[in-house]
């Protein structure tokens, strides 16, 4: 007996000092402990019919080794009384050895459904992270139903109007949530407005009463209304109510019961129509008497609704010196939203005109779908045409004073701002010099804040001594913008009083075309995105945006520019109104790693219609998609192998466990051996 103990103990003590390379390959090393998942919470939920609860499951990984691919599913209850309100599924990538996680399940009970215990199957299936054993955790939920009273009480949880300004002549939807905040569900449910009227707002599609069929306790519903506001409608709060009745489960009807809500009507100039004169064309030099004039321009609508009934005026102010040849009024039909159409009119200086300068008032009158028909917007502008006749008496002829000329800098003067303006002022007497010149400026337009044009470090009034015969004076006036004026083209007159060489006393308008717009300004949040993303996978790319200038920003086109391909990569918001916001988001698609740099770029056109682009940079760093492992047989490998000479718990366990084995077997043969010995010597005994 001691000899056989002796030879095993050697032989377990060779085992262990052999090295772990010899008996183990990599594929087949045992592990310590498994995963192993229970439900460690309580798995009793208590509900009142008609309820909606959320099912909490805990899960605890009581294994040192993580548990992972975890996939939980809850079966309904046979009765189909409690049921899955969404998923029936729900997935964790892992938990940890001795971690706990938790899954939620959204269930419905019925509200018909007995006071009794329902029960839901659970069934969750998770593999363990290093031999990947498939495993399965069956468990129950236990839903505890009891029943409840049966009286509805039905609110206006929430009241919505889109959009929130009303204009008039706009359509508009006014909806409201309905939740029910009883005991029991509200059936056979009707609602209506009232205080609609052909003077405030009507039905622009649908009924007037809306109708539901059952709101559930604790449970909302919708319902809304499509409505149009009466053209030249004032701005103002208007007031309407929401009538409603409800039945509850013995078909007794409650109500009608009355939500009052107001709407908010607004002013319609960001949604009208918005006619411009430009390139106004016509001669700018000295003309002779018995001249054709032609005088042209181009009427564009930089609105947002068609500009219709559209009436062009062309009226000479001094029919002495200039008559008109062809008619002095066109007429358009309709202007459509950004097009432009041209006018043009003919004039004839007069055989007997004198030297002057003959004003001509051009005005645009029209109106829109927004306003009632006999409100109509105008636009007007002043040019003046210089006639210089023969000078057959130069010493009698009286001398003329006129603004021969006149420009600004920057051409198109932006509200808010500082411009130059240069004048030239022109004596078109050829003997006789003018002289103790004043000039004076007004503008005939003005705002709330006062006169539209503001001298800078000077008065509007200005004095020159004398004018040569045939002699010019220039001067450069520096002038303000209000911040609050619109984009249109104002007049400001230039009133001159002087005398001649003898002291004969004159006085003389001349009429100066300003036009102004208002700066567009389109302000962008931060550009969001993943700074890191794979090469072949779309990643978002997202930006606010605001209209903080004054005026709408037509024909807005949001893109997304790069070397990528996109999803999504363009987005046309049309008209954006002042004090607006939006947002956009696309998607780019990586072609190649590195880093990668794209823009998100804005076009739009101003209020002068010039096309203006604003761009956001933004930059990614691409990276190769992570390869996917290659598992023999469809299945990942138990584990890694181990390097050559790779030291640790495992290089010390694997031999130990082998000698262990080997200890365990001689003693069982030992054992066995000696038993059947003992087993023979009874026999013979016998």
């Amino acid at each position: 007996m001691k000899r056989l103990l002796s030879r095993l103990l050697i032989f377990a003590i060779i085992f262990t000092l052999l090295p772990a390379g010899v008996w183990a390959s990599g594929d087949d090393l045992p592990t310590l402990a498994s995963a192993d998942l229970i439900m460690v919470n309580s798995n009793t939920v208590r509900a009142e019919a008609g309820d909606s609860e959320r099912v909490k499951i805990e899960l605890k990984n009581t294994g040192e080794i993580a548990a992972v691919e975890i996939v939980a599913r809850l079966y309904s209850d046979s009765t189909g009384m409690v049921y899955l309100d969404r998923s029936s599924y729900e997935e964790l990538s892992s938990i940890g050895g001795g971690s706990v996680s938790s899954l939620y399940f959204d269930i419905e009970i019925d509200e018909r459904a007995e006071d009794r215990t329902y029960t839901l199957d659970l069934e969750v299936v998770y593999y363990d992270a290093e031999t990947y054993k498939k495993s399965v955790l069956s468990d129950t939920i236990n839903v505890r139903v009891t029943s409840s009273p049966t009286t509805p009480e039905l609110v206006v949880s929430r009241v919505d109007l889109m959009p929130v300004i009303v204009l008039p002549g706009g359509d508009f939807i006014v909806g409201f949530e309905l939740e029910n905040d009883g005991d029991g569900p509200a059936r056979d449910i009707k609602a209506s407005l009232k205080g609609l009227s052909v003077d405030t707002f009507s039905l622009r599609s649908g009924l007037s009463t809306k109708t539901l069929t059952t709101i559930n306790r604790g449970k909302k519903d919708y319902i809304y209304f499509e409505l149009k506001a009466t053209k030249g409608l004032k701005a103002g709060n208007y007031e309407l109510e929401l009538e409603y009745s409800y039945k509850d489960d013995k078909g007794n009807r409650i109500g009608p019961e009355k939500e009052g809500f107001s709407i908010q009507v607004g002013s319609n100039l960001e949604q009208a129509a918005n006619l411009l004169l430009q390139n106004i064309s016509y001669p700018s030099g000295p003309l002779g008497q018995n001249k054709e004039v032609k005088l042209s321009m181009e009427i564009r609508n930089q609105g947002q609704s068609i500009a219709k009934n559209v009436v062009v005026n062309a009226d000479s102010q001094d029919s002495s010196g200039l008559v008109p040849k062809s008619l002095s009024t066109a007429k358009i039909d309709a202007i459509a939203p950004g097009e432009t159409v041209k006018v043009e009119f003919l004039f004839l200086t007069a055989p007997n005109a004198m030297t002057s300068n003959y004003p001509i008032n051009i005005t645009v009158d029209y109106t829109d779908d927004l306003v009632s028909p006999e409100l109509r917007d105008q636009i007007s502008q002043m040019i003046g045409v210089f006639v210089n006749a023969p000078d057959e008496d130069a010493n009698l002829s009286t001398p003329k004073l006129i603004i021969d000329k006149y420009s600004f800098s920057p051409t198109m003067v932006e509200a808010g701002q500082n411009f130059e303006m240069y004048l030239s002022f022109y004596n078109t007497n050829s003997s006789r010099a003018v002289r103790n010149i004043k000039i004076f400026l007004t503008a005939e337009e003005e705002t709330d804040s006062g006169s539209v044009f503001t001298p800078v470090n000077s008065s509007n009034t200005f004095y020159i001594d004398s004018i040569a015969p045939k002699g010019r004076v220039e001067k450069t006036i520096t002038m303000f913008t209000i911040p609050d004026a619109k984009a249109k083209t104002y007049t400001i007159t230039a009133n001159f009083e002087y005398e001649d060489t003898a002291a004969n006393p004159y006085q003389a308008q001349e009429f100066i075309g300003i036009p102004v717009v208002q700066q567009s300004r389109l302000e962008t949040g931060e550009v969001g995105y993943f700074p890191e993303s794979y090469v072949g996978q779309s990643t978002p790319v997202s930006v606010e945006f605001y209209n903080t200038g004054k005026v709408t920003l037509y024909n807005m086109m949001v893109k997304l520019e790069g070397d990528f391909q996109t999803e999504n990569g363009q987005y046309y918001v049309g008209n954006f109104n002042s004090g607006s916001s939006e947002y956009f988001e696309g998607y780019v698609i990586p072609m190649n790693p590195g880093e990668l740099s794209g823009d998100i770029v804005f076009t739009f056109e101003d209020s002068t219609g010039q096309m203006q682009e604003v761009r956001k940079p933004f930059t990614l760093n691409v990276m190769d998609m992570m390869p996917m492992p290659e598992y023999p047989g469809g299945e990942p490998p138990f584990e890694e192998p181990m390097p050559e000479g790779s030291g640790g718990i495992k290089s010390f366990l694997i031999p130990g466990g082998v000698a262990l084995a080997a200890i365990v077997a001689g003693v069982i043969f030992y054992r066995k051996r000696k038993a059947k010995k003992a087993l023979e010597e009874m026999e013979i005994d016998e």
